[in-house]
């Protein structure tokens, strides 16, 4: 019986194809399939191209995706995946489920992911998940990548305005592409700085580090970031249960000293912990 694992995300979408003994048959890679923010032609095209690239259809399909705790989302990557494979069994997830399950196992314990966004998710002894934080870049995403450049622009459009930490300054605008960060208002209004590319100047502040400013935003999103972990360890109700952090900021090793915690890298990546978590339902 051959199992299919899809990792898909907002920017690219991963699927790792695996035999009755859990050897590899494909892995490849496409574009994003988050509905929500790619639109639903470019996350059903990025799905079928990846399905069509398969040397052989899977007998089961678990597919972890980005918003996919909402009905509606979970429908729509169903109907793609049942429309393209009607014999398969499929079953769909978050990604940060996946993630969860590739990283820890199907054991209670708690996931950190900080990288474009941040969540903490956790699972309990009788199988529920908790989650703390996880809540987009408008209203939450605290100590995220996207978190981080947006203080970062806020911090250097102060600091121009003092006449502070021009190096600091110029590393965000060349993190933005700008001239000037005084264009940073109106490429927003523009729509030219998107949530990732915001995001991408995260590794301009750690490189910052630890110079001021870059020393107090990053100690800031450490902070909100041990929130995320401390609410979702209580959720949990095993204070002594096992951490681990993923995602291009928690995974950091700046982040990583100063987050301070005793965590582990993920044991497997998102795409083999879709298999994992369908091999555990036959």
């Amino acid at each position: 019986m051959t199992v299919l694992g899809i990792d898909g995300g907002g920017s690219k979408t991963k699927f790792l194809l695996e035999d009755d003994n859990g050897l590899e048959i494909a892995r490849l890679e496409t574009g994003p399939s988050n509905w929500l923010s790619a639109g639903a032609a470019a996350a059903r095209e990025s799905i079928l191209e990846g399905l069509s690239q398969l040397p052989e259809p899977p007998d089961v399909v678990c597919g972890g995706f980005a918003g996919a705790g909402r009905p509606e989302s979970a429908a729509f990557y169903r109907d793609c995946l049942q429309q393209a494979l009607p014999r398969a069994r499929v079953l769909v997830e978050t990604d940060a489920f996946i993630a969860y399950i590739g990283a820890i196992g199907i054991r209670p314990g708690v996931l950190l992911i900080a990288g474009t966004g941040s969540i903490a998710v956790g699972r309990r002894e009788d199988g529920f998940m908790v989650r703390a934080g996880g809540w987009g870049p408008y209203f939450g995403d605290e100590g995220s990548g996207h978190w981080i450049g947006r203080e970062a622009v806020r911090t250097a459009l102060r600091a121009y305005d003092a006449g502070e930490f021009p190096e600091f300054v110029s590393a965000v605008e060349r993190g933005l592409g700008l001239r000037s960060i005084t264009d940073a208002p109106l490429a927003w209004r523009k729509g030219n700085a998107d949530v990732r590319l915001v995001a991408s100047l995260a590794e301009s502040i750690f490189q910052q580090y630890p110079a001021e400013p870059a020393n107090r935003i990053l100690n800031e999103a450490a902070a909100h970031l041990r929130t995320l972990v401390e609410t979702a360890v209580r959720k949990v109700g095993a204070p002594a249960c096992p951490l681990s952090v993923a995602g291009s900021v928690a995974a950091h090793p700046i982040m990583q000293k100063l987050l301070g915690l005793s965590a582990s890298p993920p044991q497997h990546p998102p795409e083999r912990g879709a298999i994992i978590w369908a091999r555990s339902t036959l």
